[in-house]
Formats: C-alpha cells, structure tokens, sequence
C-alpha cells in the first residue's frame, strides 16, 4: 500500500513539474515571438572622455537606452548606442555627451525629442559629427586661461605698462563714482524689467524692421537713387550754404518785424477779422451763386468777343431793359414797371415787359473811333 502511495506521490510531483516547465516554455516562447529589437543609431564626437559601454542614453534627462560599443576612428570616435524600441526619438535630432559633475560617469543626450505628426529615428540612424557636441575638458579650460594670462602679462599686452595704465586711468575714473554707477545699473535692472515685460512688442518691432529691411533691399536701386539724389541736393544746398544763411537770417528779421506788428496792431487786427465775419457769412451763403457765376463768366466773355464785328469794327449788342423803369416823353412820365417773370407766373397773369417788342440792335461806335 505504501508502495502504491510512494508511486502516486512521485506521479504528482512529476505532473507539477511538467506543467511548469510547460508554462516557462511558453512563455519563452512568447517573449521571443513578441519582443522587439533595439534601436540601433550611431553617432560621430570629436571624442568620447568620461564615456564608456554601458553608459546611459537619455532624452530629457530620462534613461531610454546605454551606449554599447566605442570606436576610434581616425580623429573622431564613434558611439554605438541601442535605444528602447518604445521610446521614439526624433529623427533630426542631435547628440551631446553631458558631463552631470567633473569625476561622474558621462552619458549621451539626445537633444531633440519626438514630437506626434513629427518623423521618429529609425534603426540605423547616423548621427554626424556636425550635430553633435562634447564638454569642455578642465585642461582646456586651465590651457585657455593660461593663454589669457600669458597674452595680457609682462610679454604680452602688459610688456610697456599699457595694461597696468589702462587699470589705473581706470580705477581714477571709477574712484568717487560708486553711487553713480549703482544708480545706472539699478536703473538698468529696471530697464531689462521693463523690456521683458513687453518682450511681445519688442519682438513685433525686430520682426517689422526686419520686413522693413526686406522691403529696402528688394527695392535696393529705388534705394540707391533716392540716396543719390539725396546727395545731390545736400550737394546744392552746401553750395548755397552763404545764402541759405541770409535767408534764414533775413527770414528771422522779417518774423521779428511780423510779430512786433501783431503785438502793436493786436486790437486792429482783432477787430477787423471780428469785421470779416458778416462778409464772409455772406459769401458762404451765396456759394453757389459764386460757383456759378465762375462757371458762366468764360461763356459771357467768350459772348462778349463775338459781339466784335471786326469788318465794320463795331460792337453789336442789344440791350434788354427787362424789370426796369423807362421813363416815357418828355413828360418824363415814368412807363409802368414790368412785373418779374416769377410773379407774374405766381399771379397766372401774362404782364406785357419790354422783351415782348422787338428791340433793334444798338450799334457801339468802332474801337479807336471818335464818339
């Protein structure tokens, strides 16, 4: 019995065991069907200091995937690096090795993110040199300051004193000037305050002079002739400079004169523009009138020349006496008075005028002769 419950035992135990094993495969299985390769990229660095396989790939600051292999090539060095599939980058962007501190490892920074809509990097992606970047090295930075120092000591800008007088005509100039200087940086603070509070204005400003500049140079040689003839009138009036003067001089005295004339006759003058106002008025009222009178006095004096009859040399013209008083015989009895056209029609009477007889023409003696 005991033997038969051993073997039962061993049965389960191996039943267990196979369905683990089972579910390890297919899992296995899954993962190899549904895993994804990295994205390889490679990218080109005048060098690669402080930056190892193993190394972080980030965008933003964030991990997304290690360097994996360094290459010298000639004097460049290129970087192998394997992206996670699931974080896309985009494809022009750049790369920089980012020293955090001076004695941490580096890491690689991509410089530009995937934005939706925008092309991601694909495998295989190259990144030149051109696009990339490295820190400046601190025996770099020792080197150059130590080129600075040398250029402005005793055998360089410094070697006859110049240096060593420029500080001290310096520090005379300063010396009591503290406050002064304070005040101009505070206000200068204040100024920076203010533009970046309007930086919106400030920046439509460039932007129109920048399409002002446009619209100059696309009209360069309008341009250039407007300069020119600029000169040229600056040409004349440099010759003229003698007369401009006594003109203006002469200008000057004569305003002079003009206002010491208004001061003395400012009651006169008050009064007679207070006088102008009736006449004025008037003129404004019969503007249409003038408007008229305007447009037909070219047609009455191009009558009046056709009256000349050159042959006879004599003015033929006839006289209408419409709306007037003719005194009758020599009673000097007065004749009635013609009624006006527009009465008359008012009244709807027919009132007999001096046009209803014909009027002979009055004959004017010839120009130049005796009356």
């Amino acid at each position: 019995m005991s033997g038969i419950l051993r073997g039962l035992a061993r049965s389960r135990v191996l039943l267990v065991a196979l369905v683990v094993l089972a579910v390890a495969l297919v899992a296995v299985g899954w993962r190899l069907v549904t895993r994804q390769d990295p994205t390889r990229v490679t990218a080109m660095f005048s060098n690669s200091v402080g930056l190892y396989p193993g190394s972080d790939v980030r965008v933003l600051g964030l991990p997304v995937g290690t360097v994996t292999k360094i290459t010298p090539v000639g004097k460049e060095v290129r970087v192998s690096m394997d992206v996670d599939p699931d974080q896309k980058v985009a494809a022009d962007t750049g790369a920089a090795i980012v020293a955090p501190t001076l004695v941490s490892d580096r890491y690689v920074q991509f410089t530009e993110p995937w934005d939706t809509g925008s092309a991601s990097m694909r495998s295989g992606a190259f990144i030149p040199e051109s696009r990339t970047a490295t820190p400046v090295e601190v025996d770099e930075l020792y080197k150059s300051l130590d080129d600075l120092s040398k250029a402005l000591g005793p055998n360089g800008a410094n070697k006859d004193g110049s240096l060593s007088r420029l500080v001290k005509v310096g520090a005379d100039n300063l010396d009591g000037n503290g406050q002064k200087i304070n005040t101009v940086l505070r206000e200068f603070g204040k100024l920076t305050g203010t533009l970046s509070g309007s930086d919106d204005d400030l920046f439509d400003t460039v932007s129109n002079l920048k399409d002002f500049n446009d619209t100059l140079a696309a009209n360069d040689r309008g341009v250039a002739k407007v300069n020119d003839q600029l000169a040229d009138v600056t040409g004349y009036l440099a010759e003229d400079r003698t007369d401009l003067q006594d003109a203006v001089k002469n200008l000057g005295a004569a305003l002079a004169v003009i206002d010491d004339f208004i001061r003395e006759n400012r009651d006169n003058l008050t009064a007679s523009v207070t006088k102008l106002i009736g006449p004025t008025r008037t003129l404004v009222r019969q503007q249409d009138s003038l408007e008229e009178s305007v447009r037909d006095l070219p047609l009455a004096l191009q009558n009046f020349l056709k009256t000349y009859d050159a042959k006879n040399g004599q003015l033929q013209t006839r006289l209408n006496l419409n709306e007037l008083s003719v005194w009758a015989g020599a009673a000097q009895q007065p004749a009635p008075t013609a009624t006006p056209n527009s009465k008359a029609k008012a009244a709807g009477k027919r009132v007999a005028t001096t046009q209803d007889a014909p009027v002979p023409p009055v004959l004017l003696p010839g120009l130049g002769e005796d009356r």
